[in-house]
């Protein structure tokens, strides 16, 4: 196994950051299914994009420019270090429609309406994700094609990062809960940044709701998705386990740079069952 370039082990070391379980699975996964890793870091820059870049404008730009490399690719001619490792077979292209959705949802950027409660947040986000599984089926060639329920899990890890900086978003990012929490918990959205029972309160219901819709999504994960995503779907429902008592953020952001014990056996044993 040759050694990834260091722009690559860049690439690779973002995704690795946000989800810890490419961390401590990600030799496995070098080794076993490296396409499938160069993907997750071609699918976090993509979410990044839509989700977290502030100006609509360089989010479009970036998803526009990434539209075009995925082309090029295609045609053997990749610019970017993570599509000219994936070596993408020539004579296909991704779906129009995936990068327009994309672009669509990044240009509306900060100015959606919050939404009204827990499911429109995991409607709003849907799309997006189920694009992105969408990609992850074209470029990879795959046979499995849970598209929806791995779109799902991609929505909630997402909910549970939203959850974990409710102190740190600024006024014009998109509000991390729905109003329905706000009001129930009778807190406006500037007292997010400020500690308290009402907020802690609102934290441990929130993660209730993302690990009941975890858990809810068990029977179709274990039925259709892929090793990566059962792995991601078990990782996830491991940090949105209740939290202790106390201030509900230091456990939650301890849980997001971890993931359970057994990761990498789970790892392997997802990819001996794809062989």
């Amino acid at each position: 196994m040759n050694a990834w370039s260091a722009d690559v082990a860049s690439f690779i070391a973002k995704l690795e950051q946000a989800y810890a379980e490419f961390r401590i699975g990600g030799p496995l996964l070098r080794r076993q299914a490296p396409a499938v890793l160069l993907f997750e870091a071609i699918a976090h820059e993509l979410t990044q994009a839509v989700f977290h870049l502030p100006d609509p404008a360089v989010a479009t730009g970036k998803l526009q420019w990434w539209r075009e490399e995925l082309q090029r690719s295609f045609a053997a001619q990749a610019r970017h270090p993570l599509t000219r490792e994936l070596a993408l077979p020539a004579g296909t292209a991704p779906d129009a429609d995936v990068f327009d959705g994309l672009i669509v949802q990044a240009a509306q950027g900060r100015d959606l309406p919050p939404a009204a409660d827990f499911a429109a947040q995991r409607a709003a986000l849907l799309p997006a994700f189920v694009r992105i599984e969408r990609l992850r089926v074209s470029l990879l060639g795959t046979a499995d094609t849970a598209v929806a329920v791995q779109a799902e899990v991609r929505v909630l890890a997402h909910l549970l990062r939203g959850l974990a900086r409710l102190p740190l978003a600024e006024d014009d990012e998109p509000l991390p809960v729905s109003m329905h929490a706000l009001a129930r918990h009778q807190l406006s959205r500037g007292a997010l940044r400020e500690a308290g029972a009402a907020r802690d309160a609102l934290v441990r219901a929130q993660l209730a709701d993302i690990a009941t819709a975890l858990a809810a999504l068990r029977p179709a994960v274990e039925a259709e998705a892929g090793s990566v995503g059962r792995l991601r779907w078990r990782c996830e429902r491991w940090r949105a386990r209740p939290l202790p008592a106390g201030d509900p953020f230091a456990p939650l952001w301890s849980r997001l740079d971890r993931a359970p014990w057994d990761t990498a056996w789970q790892a392997w044993r997802g990819l001996r069952r794809e062989r």
